[in-house]
């Protein structure tokens, strides 16, 4: 009677024991509690003025931090929160750039709320009009607060517009000024996958509730691979006051062509902008100037040095009557010691073509320096 008694009673605890290990498990995963975790992108830029023709040698700054906090709440939920500090100078104030929350059931379908932000068809290869905050072919950045559904490669977000993508209607009472913001912004895009190949339409509308100002973005985005050879083409549309005759709407288009071929890479950007002459539409600094062509070859001295001779040509103005022209030709080393970290060197000749650029060939120098973790 003893023996089983004993028996029965290891046995029991051997299976209790079995039982409470997922038991014991999920306690421990459930006190681990969420997943953190940092990344972001730090640059610290510095570039002389012309160093030839300015009395008085000058010098300017471009700072930018970016770090994002994102946190994994289980397998489905998610949160995530970036803050930012950018500007022409050596220290930019940081402040809080947006935040939302993900719920993810699987791979092809996630829903997001809170602070999001959309841009299309962003210059890819020249280096002076890469950040899609200011420039694109297609569409400069658009900040929202709303929701973004994820399905399969479309995106349909919706929500006011916030930051620079607001509207806001101000009425001043009794000496003091109150504003309410009115913009309205609605984004679609799908992204389809063809092989290497990858085409993205893209449709944007934005409301500020009246008739003669609203924005539409519309166009394709397309990236083709073959092999070493890459091409990167955008057409966008940019139209304001829908349903007024004017402004007229705005015809971008962007080829860029790159050949990779190991210790030699060739790449290019040719940009032009149709825009009406008398009653043009006007999107800030999105579209930069209404044509240049930029080409650069460059060499792979070994992993962690290369060499590259760009060629330039800009027409600086949005205006075809203005002949500002310019032709850049200068030397650009690239150095990547470690991934994560490029730091860039340049030295630039700026000669006036335009009758309207002046007389002087300027000289200029910049190092550039980027590290992500």
């Amino acid at each position: 009677m003893k023996t089983r008694l004993t028996s029965n009673l290891l046995f029991g605890l051997a299976a209790a024991s079995i039982f409470a290990v997922p038991a014991l498990a999920q306690e421990a995963e459930a006190a681990k509690g969420p997943e953190v975790k940092f990344s972001g992108e730090v640059e610290f830029d510095a570039y002389t003025g012309d160093v030839i023709n300015d009395d008085i040698k000058s010098h300017s700054y471009a700072s930018t931090f970016d770090l994002n906090v994102d946190v994994k709440l289980n397998d489905k939920w998610s949160a995530s929160v970036q803050l930012e500090a950018d500007g022409e100078t050596t220290d930019p104030t940081a402040i809080y750039n947006g935040a939302f929350v993900q719920y993810a059931p699987s791979e092809k379908f996630a829903v997001k709320f809170g602070d999001l932000t959309f841009s299309e068809g962003a210059f890819l290869n020249f280096y002076g009009y890469d950040d899609p905050a200011d420039n694109a072919a297609g569409m400069a950045e658009h900040d929202i607060r709303g929701f973004e559904i994820d399905y399969n490669g479309l995106v349909f977000g919706l929500g006011f517009g916030r930051g620079d993508n607001d509207n806001k209607i101000c009425v001043e009472e009794d000496g003091e000024e109150s504003c309410v913001g009115v913009a309205y912004d609605l984004h679609l895009a799908y992204e389809l996958g063809l092989g290497e190949h990858v085409l993205r339409p893209f449709f944007d509308y934005k409301s500020y509730q009246e008739a003669k100002h609203n924005e539409l973005h519309a166009g394709l985005d397309a990236n083709l691979k073959f092999d070493a050879f890459a091409f990167h083409f955008v057409y966008g549309l940019h139209v304001d006051a829908l349903k007024e005759d004017d402004p007229k709407a705005t015809h971008a288009f962007l080829a860029e062509p790159s050949l990779d071929l190991g210790k030699v890479n060739i790449k290019g950007s040719v940009f032009y902008a149709i825009i009406d002459k008398k009653n043009p539409t006007v999107h800030g600094e999105e579209i930069p100037e209404y044509f240049f062509a930029y080409g650069e070859p460059s060499v792979k001295i070994n992993d962690a040095i290369a060499l590259g001779l760009p060629l330039e040509y800009h027409t600086n103005t949005l205006q075809k009557d203005d002949d500002t022209s310019t032709f850049n030709v200068g030397l650009r080393a690239y150095f990547t010691p470690v991934e994560g970290l490029d730091v860039t060197g340049f030295a630039k000749v700026n000669i006036p073509v335009g009758d309207d650029a002046g007389d002087d060939t300027g000289l200029g120098f910049g190092l550039e320096t980027v590290f992500a973790f």
